[in-house]
């Protein structure tokens, strides 16, 4: 109603004459104005003004413009819900009737939802990070792409593995570690990792990988969260939730809710190259507040792995893959 009015007092004055107002599809207004009448004479001929993105039918109502109708079909099969589509056409319409192209206004509202993660900062100690998650979300995958990263900015890593329990991880980890000349921790519990963590003083991050547990399994994830709590006394640790753009909403939400007393510091969204919903995380994500600091799109360990950025958010809503 505030845009339809300043909209009328462009066409009409200050003094426009409001007729009738009608409510559209969408939450739009329509307004029948006219202009002020004249002294000793009548009023104006009638106007209606019309929502932004909109255009004017032959029967004197409005329909939104071919642009805002292809950014709507765009985030609604992306798999963002009704309520996040109107949150951002909103602001789209009012950048596009300023001339900005509708897919533009679209990428930077949606730039202004997701904002830029933070990166812890360099504090010349050792800093651990730990990838946690249900099971088959490709955190150990995750974590080589994570330290290709690390070491082509120049820092020193090693790798640790908490997961002696699924066949054949620790040599998963081992292969990663001996393609990428790093050293491998072998830890069976909070002791040893932390044992670990005193070995690799030396260097400037640790990458921890950990069993994949499924939310149901509470008293595992307890035990995981005292271990990694031991585990943080001895350096500066973060925890990284690993989770699949694959999954559904419910399977997100029992993570979110069965991982939070690991007290994640952000989150890791893996396989955006499976799905062309990647919405429905990335709404998740904005519901909760968690912060995704990494997008993976693919088993490569050099290519297939991406700091989160508004534009990367954007590329995922308006096309369904990373640019």
């Amino acid at each position: 109603m505030e845009d339809a009015l300043q909209r009328a007092r462009s066409v009409c004055g200050e003094d426009a004459v409001v007729l009738a107002q009608e409510t559209i599809a969408g939450g739009g207004v329509t307004l029948s104005i006219t202009d002020p009448p004249k002294v000793g004479g009548a009023a104006g001929k009638e106007k209606r003004i019309a929502p932004r993105g909109s255009i004017p039918t032959p029967q004197g109502g409005f329909v939104e413009s071919a642009d805002i109708v292809e950014v709507r079909q765009r985030l609604l099969a992306s798999g963002c819900s009704s309520l996040l589509v109107e949150r951002i056409l909103g602001p789209v319409k009012r950048l596009q009737s300023q001339g900005v192209h509708a897919i533009d206004a679209t990428a930077k509202i949606v730039g202004r939802l997701f904002k830029k993660p933070t990166s812890p900062k360099a504090s010349g100690n050792l800093r651990v990070l730990a990838v946690v998650g249900p099971t088959g979300v490709g955190k150990t995958t995750s974590l080589a792409k994570l330290a290709v990263l690390l070491l082509r900015s120049g820092r020193r890593i090693a790798f640790a593995t908490m997961d002696t329990y699924r066949v054949g991880a620790v040599d998963q980890l081992r292969a990663y570690a001996e393609v990428l000349q790093v050293p491998l921790f072998v830890a069976h519990g909070g002791e040893e990792l932390a044992s670990a963590i005193d070995a690799a003083g030396d260097f400037d991050v640790l990458l921890v990988d950990t069993a994949g547990r499924s939310p149901l399994d509470t008293e595992n994830l307890m035990v995981l969260a005292r271990d990694l709590e031991r585990a943080g006394k001895h350096a500066e640790l973060d925890t990284y939730l690993v989770l699949s753009a694959a999954s559904g909403k419910d399977a997100l939400e029992r993570a979110r809710s069965a991982y939070a007393v690991l007290n994640p510091r952000s989150a890791v969204l893996t396989k955006v190259d499976e799905t062309r919903e990647s919405g429905i995380a990335l709404e998740f994500f904005l519901r909760y507040g968690i912060e995704a600091s990494f997008l993976c799109d693919g088993q490569d360990v050099n290519k297939n792995i991406h700091r989160a950025s508004p534009s990367r958010f954007a590329d995922l809503l308006l096309t369904g893959k990373i640019q």
